[in-house]
């Protein structure tokens, strides 16, 4: 064996004498460099992203949070209970939306591909994005309950169109730098899990917004709450936030592969979308996520009105405080479960961490049977600390997997395609949100809910109600379980593919 360095002049990696990368040897060595103690257990110093970096590239998924859910969160209580708009309705448009941003979504990745600037490819649409997205955040709540429910709807569908491309700008450039912040897989996962703390506090105020949006400050002189005001200025505060989090990740994080990627040339679009689509390990990827992303959420609307109307009987602000409750239990546990899993996906790799997480969910979707029931609102607590588990897991691991398949397709191709990845991936995710939150206002129809009727439905559609919340998620998931353990990038794959990068064109 002889030692060939890098074109960077760094560390040495070993060959054999055909001259072709050792893997065994150079995994070995990548082993004794990384054992060199640390801030984060089992990743060199080179490889390792300053602590405040980390920071501000994870803030900004505050802002993502707020800018991409908040609108859509205040949907239900403002334009279904307040306004009575249909849910069927509801679900549908939320199917165009997300069937609209997805589109815009690999324009944007496509767009942040090929842009060569002097500050990067991603970092100048991150800042622009924050500023527009904040500002246009409130402005779909500038509408009057007294105009015909045509123009309510029209309102609707115009404003949240424009959100979602708007959020589209600032979006794909920031899910792109967590593909490219170190050549680590597995520093990128440290990095996504504290992301996910951030995420954690944004989905605690998001889940007590229905709550905040109905506080005395926004209630008419009458004394009765004004959603529409509540849900306005809520969103006034949620923009204030965005820029001010939202600018973080542009002005500190660094673009690491900039470098590589400025001389390689542009690819068109279509041929993008095509190179992204035959990628297997990205196929399995995009696979899973379309199932899990059914199983959660084609129910989303399905838990609402089982909460409201069965677990609170008809009790608005019991349902609205309960919300929030779970919203803080979600939080907590959720973080908890950050740690752990980090330890579980170094320690057994992370298609093991992702398997569990299935299965966990599996757990809480059949756990609903004997959590929700009529006068104990609480011990629906155990089914969001559950759930909290798994849905944080499984947004730490997914975004670090999305960087070794970025890895894999540049051993491939010999291009860094982090837009076209962060971008499809988007949409397969946003695509699947879209069916799944149109099949879940179709099953309310379906199960026969009656707007008018509120509390007072008809015998009969709570419980077809509650065993579609059940066992629809369990289907799903439990077919996204056998489609993980297929999953083809192990360990020892992604350490294999660095190795023959690092030789290729040396170390980042």
């Amino acid at each position: 064996m002889r030692i060939k360095k890098t074109l960077a002049n760094e560390s040495p990696i070993p060959e054999c004498e055909s001259g072709q990368p050792d893997l065994v040897s150079n995994l070995e060595l990548q082993k004794k460099e990384e054992g060199g103690g640390g801030l984060r257990k089992g990743v060199a110093l080179r490889d390792r992203v300053p602590i405040p970096e980390k920071l501000a590239y994870a803030s900004g998924q505050f802002a993502n949070m707020l800018m991409s859910t908040i609108n859509i969160n205040l949907t239900l209580p403002v334009f279904v209970v307040t306004l009575g708009v249909s849910p069927a309705l509801i679900g549908f448009l939320e199917m165009v939306y997300r069937v609209w941003d997805a589109i815009t979504d690999m324009i944007m990745g496509w767009v942040s591909d090929n842009t060569r600037t002097r500050w990067g490819r991603r970092r100048p649409y991150i800042f622009a994005g924050a500023f527009i997205c904040a500002l246009w955040m409130p402005v779909i709540w500038l509408l009057d309950r007294t105009w015909s429910m045509t123009t309510i709807v029209l309102w609707m569908i115009i404003g949240q169109l424009v959100m979602f491309a708007c959020t589209t700008i600032w979006n794909i450039p920031y899910q792109c730098l967590l593909l490219e912040i170190s050549p680590s897989s597995v520093e990128r996962t440290n990095v996504a899990a504290i992301r996910g703390y951030f995420s954690k506090f944004a989905g605690l105020v998001i889940g007590w917004l229905w709550f905040l949006a109905q506080l005395p400050v926004f209630r008419g002189p009458n004394g009765e709450v004004d959603i529409i005001k509540g849900a306005f200025g809520v969103t006034c505060v949620a923009a204030i936030l965005v820029i001010l989090l939202g600018l973080l990740p542009a002005i500190f994080c660094k673009e690491r592969y900039y470098k590589t990627a400025a001389i390689q040339e542009k690819v068109p679009l279509l041929k993008n979308i095509k190179l992204t689509f035959k990628n297997r390990p990205f196929l399995f990827l995009s696979s899973l996520t379309l199932l899990f992303t059914l199983g959660t959420l084609s129910v989303e609307k399905l838990a609402f009105f089982v909460r409201l109307y069965y677990v609170c009987g008809g009790d608005q602000e019991l349902a609205a405080k309960l919300t929030g409750i779970i919203a803080t239990v979600v939080t907590i546990v959720g973080i908890a479960a950050i740690p752990l899993f980090q330890w579980i996906a170094r320690r057994f790799g992370k298609r093991a961490a992702l398997v569990i997480v299935m299965c966990l969910f599996f757990c809480s979707s059949l756990s609903t049977l004997i959590t929700y029931r009529p006068g104990m609102p609480y011990l629906t607590l155990i089914n969001g600390a559950l759930t909290a588990i798994a849905m944080t897991a499984i947004w730490v691991l997914l975004p670090s997997m999305t960087g070794d398949v970025v890895d894999h397709d540049e051993l491939e191709t010999g291009e860094r395609r982090e837009g076209a990845f962060a971008a499809i991936f988007s949409w397969m995710f946003k695509f699947a949100y879209s069916v799944a939150l149109a099949l879940s206002g179709l099953l309310v129809a379906w199960a026969g809910y009656d707007t008018k009727l509120e509390s007072g439905q008809v015998e009969g559609v709570l419980f077809t109600i509650r065993m579609l919340l059940a066992i629809v998620p369990a289907v799903f998931i439990g077919t996204a379980i056998i489609i993980t353990l297929r999953y083809p990038l192990t360990t020892q794959r992604i350490g294999e593919i660095r190795t023959l990068l690092e030789a290729r064109r040396g170390r980042i």
